[in-house]
């Protein structure tokens, strides 16, 4: 059993690029891909995730996370709660029980494959550790019970893997070039049934209903100025001027988040190029061993992210989280984490908007408060996993949270309501 678990520690702390390296490889030889093929294959998805990751993270998410700290410095915004977001990553890496998230999570994934009770092979192993094994250590700190903790990461699983089959062909609709592939990704999937109604409700309002704002039509009415590259540089410049950065950073600013938006989007066709040949032997193999089915391979959101109008939209969240944390009543959150991948936050509602970034935008307001309800929520028992893994409060603040993934809220109370229903 030692064994087991220290295989799992080690797979699961292997850098993105490199597990998902090994994980296309495994399945394109499974499939009987050449190993020629198998290994380029891999080794294109893993390059643009490699890119992917450089420009989005380290790049955007990196001048993003600066601009946004200092408008929250100058705003003098105060709170009791910070959400953290992905800084919270190394409190739930450090328990034991979120690398149970990953043989529940293949074990369930293909039981429910089997029982056609799902149409998504999920191959995000990354995410399925983080995401999936976030509430089983939420629910574990809280209820002291590994039986609850397990059967978190099956509810986070069934949950997300319903909504990922759910959203998959509506987006296919929008985005034809991500047939094939579903997004089961916990942090952005579940606004996207909310997303939908909510598109409903905007097509009932002419002037929302009759605008027509994409990167492609922005470009076409503003010529070079549209160019998402340009866009990006714009954008950033006017959030450094407000975060009163000096004339050397604000360019500075301006240049990299023009290029993060000028080279995400060619880093992701690379990696589409690279799931190019698996998705097309995967289909063919599926229509053999599966006849009658459509599979999707799931995939990261991050995918959907790297399309200029998702960058623009999470660059918009920016200043509008800040302003509905200010406003909101009862809010005690201050949304520094979710600042940070408002471009991930945002993949996943925009194609039910058919990419329309007004509409985007003004459900970004939506999006914030729910963000930070839960953060709000769920702050007590994200501060007692934190203190537990001897980590820091950071920001002055009281308690951490972790805005979103709203299967931690589900999870969370319900096994809290079992617990003290059963006297455990």
């Amino acid at each position: 059993m030692t064994y087991i678990v220290d295989a799992l520690n080690w797979f699961g702390n292997l850098p993105s690029t490199v597990m998902m390296f090994l994980i296309f490889l495994v399945l394109n030889l499974v499939l009987r891909i050449s190993p020629g093929k198998a290994v380029r294959s891999a080794f294109m998805y893993a390059m643009g995730l490699f890119a992917l990751s450089t420009f989005a993270f380290e790049v955007f998410l990196g001048s993003v996370v600066g601009v946004a700290n200092a408008m929250i410095e100058n705003l003098g915004l105060r709170m009791t709660v910070v959400d953290f977001g992905t800084g919270i990553m190394p409190t739930f890496l450090s328990n034991p029980i979120v690398v149970w998230a990953i043989p529940v999570g293949i074990a369930l994934n293909i039981l429910m494959l089997i029982l056609k009770l799902t149409k998504t092979l999920d191959v995000d192993i990354w995410n399925m550790l983080y995401f999936w094994g976030m509430p089983a250590v939420l629910v574990y700190v809280a209820t002291d019970n590994v039986v609850f903790a397990i059967l978190s990461i099956v509810i986070t699983g069934v949950m997300t893997l319903k909504v990922a089959d759910w959203s998959a062909p509506r987006i296919h609709k929008v985005l034809p070039q991500y047939k094939g592939l579903a997004f089961p990704y916990v942090y952005s999937a579940f606004y996207a049934p909310v997303a939908f109604w909510f598109n409903k409700l905007f097509d009932k309002i002419p002037f929302i209903k009759n605008s027509d704002v994409s990167a492609e039509t922005i470009q076409k009415k503003f010529g070079v100025l549209g160019e998402p590259g340009i866009m990006g540089f714009i954008i950033g410049i006017v959030m450094a001027i407000l975060g009163r950065y000096d004339f050397a950073g604000v360019l500075e600013t301006g240049i990299k988040l023009g290029a993060s938006l000028y080279f995400i989007p060619l880093s992701t066709k690379i990696l589409i190029q690279g799931l190019s040949e698996t998705t097309s032997v995967l289909t063919e193999w599926v229509k053999k061993k599966f006849k009658n089915r459509e599979i999707y391979i799931g995939l990261d959101g991050v995918l959907l992210a790297g399309l200029p109008e998702s960058l623009a939209v999470g660059l918009l969240f920016v200043p509008i989280a800040l302003l509905v944390s200010v406003i909101l009543p009862g809010n005690k959150v201050l949304p520094v984490g979710m600042l940070s991948v408002g471009f991930i936050l945002v993949a996943l509602f925009m194609p039910f908007f058919k990419m329309n970034i007004l509409k985007g935008a003004i459900f970004c307001f939506v999006v914030a408060a729910g963000e930070l309800y839960l953060g709000t929520l769920l702050a007590p028992i994200f501060t007692e996993v934190a203190i537990q893994a001897g980590y820091d409060i950071p920001y002055g603040a009281v308690q951490i949270t972790n805005a979103g993934n709203f299967p931690n809220l589900v999870c969370l109370k319900l096994f809290e309501f079992l617990q003290s229903l059963f006297g455990g």
